[in-house]
């Protein structure tokens, strides 16, 4: 497999009784969270890391996928961890991160790490998704994304994704916010919140919207001051990998 294949492959990591899913963000690939998986996989869970449909191929081809088509992939990867694990927990970057909450409220995972989902996009362009679809089909990415791809970038090294957005599935996801968002009072399992304060596609207060929508949940929130959008690639990964191990191990104790 050369390098850039292996960017957009799925990974599965066989382990214990703990299985955890991975979920990458929209227009990105198994390669946003793979760095995650191995650190994750190194403490002995089972570690299954998705690629959403229409992503890691080409962005013609995600523009005919829906939200309704990656919960179908989220299910599909809880389920089949259910095949050997005893516990399943959903962990998510951006979309993942929705996709983990969906997870959580449909009673399907016991419990959920949501990192930099979006309850608020900063980009003002989405606003008119749906003015605009009927004429524009797709539209580049905003400042973040030219910043990461710049040569050198050691996360642009490590990451595939697209360069664009395709218009139609981005208001797919945009109109699954807010459904979302009116979910979270049916979660109950734990939940682990964190959001990067320098984060130019998901506003930071989505991290409040989601602890004040969770509150059933009593979710821990952590915000994360050096790092950009990816989290899992940033320069703060490895303390975010330690403390998704802390809230593993710490469900583990619940168990």
């Amino acid at each position: 497999m050369n390098p850039s294949q292996r960017l957009v492959e799925p990974f599965y990591f066989s382990g214990n009784s703990i299985g955890l899913l991975l979920i990458h963000g929209f227009t990105g690939s198994p390669s946003e969270v793979r760095f995650l998986g191995e650190r994750l996989a190194e403490q002995g869970f089972t570690v299954s890391g998705i690629r959403l449909s229409g992503h890691g191929t080409t962005v013609e081809e995600l523009a005919d996928k829906r939200w309704q088509d990656w919960v179908k992939d989220a299910e599909n990867g809880s389920a089949e961890l259910r095949r050997t694990c005893t516990h399943v927990v959903a962990i998510g970057l951006s979309m993942g991160g929705l996709l983990a909450l969906e997870l959580a409220a449909r009673g399907l995972v016991d419990g959920a790490v949501a990192m930099n989902a979006p309850m608020v996009l900063v980009d003002w362009r989405t606003r008119f998704l749906g003015l605009a679809q009927s004429f524009v089909h797709y539209v580049d990415k905003a400042a973040e994304h030219q910043a990461t791809v710049a040569a050198g970038s050691e996360e642009a090294m490590q990451r595939f994704q697209y360069t664009k957005f395709p218009i139609a599935a981005l208001y797919s996801l945009n109109k699954a916010i807010p459904r979302v968002r009116k979910r979270l009072g049916l979660i109950s399992c734990p939940v682990l919140v964190m959001q990067s304060k320098k984060d130019q596609t998901v506003s930071p207060k989505s991290a409040r919207i989601l602890a004040e929508g969770l509150s059933a949940a009593q979710p821990q929130v952590v915000y994360w001051g050096n790092s950009g959008h990816v989290l899992t690639l940033g320069p703060e990964r490895e303390a975010v990998a330690l403390e998704v191990i802390r809230f593993i191990k710490e469900l583990e104790d619940l168990g």
